[in-house]
């Protein structure tokens, strides 16, 4: 005699496949814009995931190694703190923040109490900070550091301005739930919710940025939590980009706008060569935080027209819309090592990749997205890179801010 349990998988999908429908007909009927869009989004997701197979069964061999002249990764970095030094990785995964463990961080500054007396609710109570206020910043070291026991996950900070101290957060995410100071924090024109991480991390880094100006003492270190949510902007998302069943924008984190920066060599290479030529000195890719660095490709500034690529093979290859070009401020003028500050690499920039709304917005490495369905892959240095699409070029719709 058949168990009635065994009929139980099949009712549940039923239900789960009814309870679909329906939704998809509320949708349809009350919001037909929305259901285009949702559709729209899974099949271009979809497309492209094809188009990576039919490119990987063309190779031959999806495990075989490549030419090494194609295209590959050859550098990951992430910023656990926002605005302080890069952390060179070999590999990583991605989450809904974007790459592992990056910019998760970030450092903030109370605002003036208003007028009336108190903060609104939903009013930014503080404003985000970093090297384009404190260029020193950028001499502040960030390491992992995991306990035996394995319930902290530590990070260390040091800097040399600093020598006789250093200080450590613990980022580990039951630590994170028992962060009880709370700030809605403005980055750019968004308010996040993010958790003070006490007072041992703040005062290490005031003791650092106030060499700058005594007036940042009051600098507090902050972290994202699970329940913050931060959209990337609508205008520059491609459909394929969206996340889920109903296709919702991806999650920004505490980045300037998008949670993947991608940039080439043979782009800086190019800079170099142009600053060579005015007996200045080469730069390194630090001076542009990219958090993937892209080796062989077949120009500078090919990237420009990127609309999408592929990183690894097979089924496992994470997919990477390119979106917007990434405007450059005085910030990519800090040295990442000293702190200290010069004009270049945005006077020379400013000759040939002056490309936005204003002669004053240039260009270097590209703003990214994952696709739809590459969250929870992973990269590899020196994995392939393939471009799957290209088109024109995006620049900023609007006047770029500075801050």
């Amino acid at each position: 005699m058949t168990s009635s349990n065994s009929t139980a998988p099949f009712d549940n999908f039923s239900t789960i496949a009814v309870w679909t429908a329906i939704v998809i007909v509320l949708l349809n009927i009350f919001h037909p814009k929305r259901i285009q869009l949702i559709l729209k989004s899974h099949r271009e997701s979809r497309e492209l995931r094809k188009l990576c197979a039919q490119i990987d069964e063309d190779s031959g061999n999806t495990t075989s190694k490549e030419d090494d002249d194609n295209p590959r990764v050859s550098g990951i970095f992430i910023h656990p703190i926002k605005s302080m030094r890069a952390v060179s990785i070999s590999e990583t995964k991605f989450d809904k923040h974007g790459l592992l463990s990056d910019r998760r961080l970030m450092l903030v500054r109370p605002l003036p109490t208003p007028l009336h007396g108190s903060f609104a609710k939903g009013e930014a109570t503080h404003r985000f900070f970093t090297q384009r206020q404190a260029p020193s910043l950028a001499t502040i070291e960030i390491k992992p550091v995991l306990s035996q026991d394995r319930t902290k996950i530590l990070l260390k900070l040091s800097s040399p301005k600093n020598n006789n101290d250093h200080a450590y957060i613990d980022t580990h995410p039951n630590t994170i739930k028992k962060y009880s100071v709370r700030y809605s924090a403005g980055v750019w024109s968004d308010i996040v919710e993010v958790a003070d991480v006490g007072d041992d991390a703040a005062e290490y880094v005031a003791s650092i940025v106030c060499k700058d100006d005594p007036s940042f003492k009051d600098v507090r270190v902050v972290t994202i939590l699970e329940s913050t949510r931060r959209k990337v902007s609508e205008q520059y998302c491609p459909d394929a980009a969206r996340v889920g069943f109903f296709a919702d924008l991806p999650e920004g984190g505490l980045t300037d706008g998008f949670p993947i920066l991608v940039a080439t060599e043979a782009s800086l290479e190019l800079l170099n060569q142009k600053l060579k030529q005015k007996d200045k000195e080469s730069l390194p890719m630090s001076r542009f935080r990219p958090n993937i660095v892209i080796s062989n490709t077949s120009k500078a500034f090919d990237e420009d027209n990127w609309k999408a690529i592929k990183i690894g093979r097979g089924k496992d290859a994470v997919i990477v819309h390119l979106v917007k070009g990434c405007p450059r401020c005085k910030q990519s003028c800090t040295d990442q090592l000293t702190g200290e500050r010069g004009e270049e690499p945005v006077e020379t920039l400013s000759e040939f990749r002056a490309l936005g709304k204003s002669e004053e917005d240039v260009y270097f490495a590209q703003n990214a997205v994952l696709n739809g369905d590459s969250y929870n892959k992973g990269i590899h240095v020196g994995d392939p890179v393939t471009i799957l699409t290209r088109g024109e070029a995006v620049w900023d719709m609007e006047d770029v801010q500075a801050e």
